[in-house]
């Protein structure tokens, strides 16, 4: 085994750890620091940089994430429950589907009450204003024009069928406002436009990596080791001194089992994300003692919050018959090399064009109107009333249209294809993500996800699909529902699906759905609810005795220089995509390891 001297050591290189270790690096140079990272390099590769390819980072041969399957439970069936993860330098940033997002103020207002000084919203807002440019609009007083992060409408002119959706919205639902903005921290219950993390110069996605640490890959003392995964933490007298790791066997399927070992003099960071980290910290012995025993791990420190509190955001997607002359991003997907060779030069003159685009272009914030609220029963009612009601700034769902089919092109059928989508906010279901060997740090988690086990959730769904279908089936390009991809209604119900020659009238009666029906979308939703990669919470910065693993400066409760820093320690949901409160997480967690090194950060933002 080769031992290495580091002063930081990062466990993990996702989207956090790239941005502490870019702030710090551009800081001290001098720093000696050591990222390990299970997936590969993300620089220079089409499937990151293109952002039209975020689709094919989803696909079962794809090396760029990880594939965790939860248990079977019976709220879906019984069958397996897959959530994507991040694997590769930059993590999440580097594959998700590059749409931005805030969340509430009242989110990390909530996070700063459970005894997290210097986390509620006034004191992130700097950073998150640090973090970015926001090229929309400018002087917007919750928003950054100065970061490394760069937010814009994409490269590509806003798809038809987007827009179609916002005028539709005007006059079928006019009661709700269109704003130019609705990730401004407070507002919860409006259209917009849908911003993306797109550079609009290059019309290259905006990542971690690219934006923080690989401006930083020509100093010496920065090392980068990919195809490694961490096995466990090394604890010597109560204190984290460095990291034992070993090949990764899907980015390094010829790799050894041999272990090697790197050694920290100042701090080790794990940033393995709401799967990785819990799992470095059970391995390491740092967790619920009834696992550690139970796994043979001799245990270091009596954790029993480590793995616990799993939280995601779940989502249901659905395709439609649109006209032949609807422009949407399928060309592209289903690999049409003319399509794609015209794109591409247009790209690679000036940034613009489809291949720049991801085609979400129009969002809804929605919270329930008093109509809505009732029809969902008193299963979310109670919901309601204990967390939503007085915190006006948190929407319950987003819906969302996209220019193309969401799934394999070749199970398509004929014509153009649209898509629509909702998922949940704050789902009230909770879920575990625990190590299933204490030796094996290849081997996959104990993952229990909790989908639909909160008696709110699946109501809640079951309002969004018909909210949805109401906006879609208004569309000028609608043409029918895909019907294999939509409840199995009862031949004879006016739910039923089917293929169309054109839209209904804006002025037409909604769906009134039978308890049939309402049966059948039930069980559509158990069978359909999917993750949308937000997963979160597992190693939860709050009180030890509430089950936190972490305090307020990200130190692991019981053992000295060792922090955890990602989206695995948010102790409550939060109402955005997650790309946004990891970039706050990481600037956030820059300035604290900055502060315990007596490093003094630029207070320029960019890098």
């Amino acid at each position: 085994m080769i031992a290495s001297e580091y002063d930081i050591i990062f466990a993990g290189g996702g989207t956090v750890a790239c941005i502490i270790a870019g702030r710090l690096l551009t800081a001290d140079p001098s720093l000696k620091i050591l990222v390990v990272e299970s997936g590969q390099h993300s620089r220079d590769r089409q499937c990151h940089y293109q952002p039209f390819r975020f689709i094919q980072n989803l696909h079962p041969s794809s090396t760029t994430v990880t594939f965790n399957v939860g248990k079977p439970s019976p709220s879906l069936g019984d069958r397996p429950f897959i959530v994507h993860c991040g694997r590769s330098l930059g993590g999440g940033s580097t594959v998700n589907f590059m749409v931005y997002v805030r969340g509430a103020a009242s989110d990390y207002d909530d996070w700063a009450k459970l005894e997290n000084e210097g986390w509620s919203t006034a004191d992130l807002l700097p950073l998150m204003k640090k973090a970015e440019t926001f090229t929309v609009a400018p002087d917007l007083p919750t928003h950054g024009y100065s970061g490394p992060t760069k937010i814009s409408t994409g490269g590509c002119n806003r798809f038809a069928f987007a827009q179609q959706f916002l005028d539709v919205a005007k006059e079928y639902d006019p009661k709700t406002p269109q704003v130019l903005d609705n990730n401004d921290l407070s507002t919860s219950h409006a259209y917009s436009p849908w911003y993306k993390y797109i550079d609009p110069k290059t019309g290259r996605r905006s990542d971690a990596a690219t934006n923080y640490l690989y401006p930083n890959a020509d100093n010496p003392n920065l090392h980068i080791l990919v195809a490694k995964r961490v096995k466990r933490v090394i604890v010597e007298n109560g204190r984290a001194v460095g990291v034992e790791y070993l090949d990764d066997v899907i980015s390094c399927p010829a790799g050894t089992t041999e272990v090697s070992i790197a050694r920290a003099s100042k701090l080790v960071v794990i940033c393995g994300g709401a799967f990785g980290s819990p799992t470095i910290l059970e391995r390491s012995g740092i967790g619920s003692r009834a696992i550690l025993e139970e796994k043979g791990v001799p245990v270091v420190m009596d954790l029993p919050g480590v793995g616990e509190n799993y939280q995601d955001h779940y989502g249901v997607f659905q395709t439609y018959h649109a006209s032949n002359d609807t422009v949407t991003l399928n060309p592209l997907w289903r690999g049409d090399v003319d399509a794609y060779n015209v794109s591409l030069k247009q790209w690679e003159s000036d940034g613009k064009g489809p291949i720049a685009s991801n085609g979400i272009d129009a969002l809804l914030k929605i919270r329930p109107t008093p109509k809505e609220l009732e029809s969902m029963g008193p299963e979310f009612s109670a919901r309601w009333e204990s967390f939503f009601k007085n915190s006006p700034d948190k929407p319950v769902a987003a819906i969302v249209p996209l220019a193309g089919a969401l799934g394999d092109p070749s199970a398509m059928p004929p014509g153009e294809i649209i898509s629509s989508g909702f998922y949940i906010f704050y789902p009230d279901s909770v879920g575990s993500v625990h190590i299933s060997s204490g030796e094996d740090a290849n081997a996959p988690p104990d993952f229990y996800p909790g989908c639909l086990s909160g008696p709110s959730d699946l109501p809640l769904f079951s309002m969004l699909y018909k909210k949805t279908r109401e906006l879609i089936r208004r569309l000028p390009c609608f043409r029918g529902e895909v019907v294999s991809d939509h409840p199995e209604f009862p031949e004879d119900s006016a739910a039923a699906c089917k293929k169309t020659e054109g839209p209904v009238p804006i002025n037409a009666s909604d769906i009134v759905y039978t308890p049939d029906d309402d049966k059948a979308i039930a069980e559509y939703i158990r069978k359909k609810v999917q993750s949308t990669w937000h997963s979160l919470g597992t190693c939860a910065m709050k009180p030890r005795d509430q089950g936190g693993v972490v305090d307020a400066r990200l130190n692991v409760y019981g053992v000295k220089s060792l922090k955890v820093a990602d989206l695995s320690i948010a102790p409550e949901n939060v109402g955005t995509n997650t790309y946004s409160t990891a970039l706050v997480i990481g600037e956030k967690a820059a300035t604290l390891i900055a502060q315990d090194l007596g490093i003094k950060l630029n207070e320029r933002s960019n890098l």
